[in-house]
Formats: C-alpha cells, structure tokens, sequence
C-alpha cells in the first residue's frame, strides 16, 4: 500500500508524497488530496512511470474539482515540487513549419512550470512563434533558446539565431514604415512591441534577436 506520509516503495520517480500533498490540498482540500495522489500512484504502480506522467495524473485529478486556471496553477506548484531547482534551457532547432508549433509548445510549457500568468504565457508563445516564422520563411530555419531570466529577475529570456542573408531595410521596418506582402515587418515590429526588451542584430551572415518578457 502506499504511504501518503513519504515516498512510495518502488514508485515512480523521487517525489515526495508529503509535498505533493501539500500542494493538492490548497486546491482541493486535505480529503480529497489525498484520494487523488493515492489512485494516481494506484494506476501508475508497476509501470516505468515518470515525475512528469504522476504530475499528469494529479492534475487530471485536480481539474475534476477546479476550473482551469487554477488547474494550471496546480500544475505549477507540482512542477516546482517536484523539480525545485532552476527551470532549464530549452534549445529548438527550427527548420520546418511543424517546428514553429514545437517552439510556442515549448514557450507554454516554461511558463507552466514557472507559474506565470495566462496573459504572460499567451505573449510569450506569440513572441517565440513570430521568431519561429521567420526563421523558417526567410533564412531557412535557425534556433530558438528560451529560459529564465538570471540572478532571480523574474523575466523570460529568449534568443533567437539564424544564418539567413540579413534584414534589409531594417530601420525603416523598426519604424513601422516598412510594408511587405510577406509581413516580415509585421512580425518583428509586433515582437518588439510584446517584449520588455529587444534588440536585434543583422547582417550578411545572419541575425540574432534577443528578446525578454517580464512576469
């Protein structure tokens, strides 16, 4: 039987049961924390289960009580339970469309773990999806690096690179006067006025945006 006190014998991955609950019960009470941690372990004993599958379960649990920002935030706190330390890096290699929908999936999941707001979330993956666009339209694919801020700023850091020939007319696109069928423009000028801060390096070897977004 497992143990609601501490750590499972044999189960999955390292989280501590005591800190899970810890986090269930502020959004569903004592009760029923401890009801959905023990049939999340039920169904996941004897199988090579990972911290992220049992946090999957949990939350699943936890939205059959609250709606879903606060399903949102549970999964947050879980997320920090069970990973205390620094969110890490996420590096994309952006080549094809599909990968555009990787990166504002990866933006998502960042903001998740760190308990941002919906509003943050929501101008961060728009952020990462326009770098994302252009690298695959107009310099043939590039990479994408996002994660936290250093030194505890509570800020996203995003930096995006390519080898492409460069942007042309790149003044007159921050200026707003630039007009392109394309809508290259468009897409940084909106980049920039999502972010907190923005700078941009370009020439004829590649272009490197840097970008954060506070929180």
């Amino acid at each position: 039987m497992t143990d609601l006190r501490g750590k499972p014998p044999g189960g999955s991955g390292g989280l501590d049961d005591a800190a899970l609950l810890s986090v269930l019960a502020r959004y569903v009470g004592t009760a029923r924390a401890q009801g959905i941690l023990l049939r999340a372990r039920t169904e996941l004993r004897g199988r090579p289960a990972t911290d992220s599958q049992l946090i999957t379960r949990l939350v699943e649990g936890v939205r059959s009580f609250v709606g879903e920002v606060e399903s949102r935030k549970a999964f947050a706190e879980l997320t920090r339970a069970a990973s205390p330390k620094t969110v890490e890096a996420i590096e994309i290699d952006v080549k094809i469309e599909a990968d555009i929908a990787r990166a504002r999936l990866a933006a998502r999941d960042i903001c998740m773990a760190l308990g941002t707001s919906a509003l943050i979330l929501q101008k961060l993956a728009t952020v990462v999806s326009e770098l994302a666009r252009n690298q695959v339209l107009y310099a043939g694919g590039g990479k994408l690096v996002i994660r936290p801020c250093a030194s505890g700023r509570r800020c996203m850091h995003v930096v995006g690179s390519d080898k492409g020939g460069g942007i042309k007319n790149l003044p007159e696109i921050m200026s707003g006067k630039y007009k392109s069928r394309s809508g290259l423009g468009l897409g940084i000028l909106g980049t920039k006025r999502l972010s907190d801060k923005f700078e941009i390096e370009t020439g004829p070897t590649g272009t490197r945006i840097e970008v954060e977004v506070n929180y």
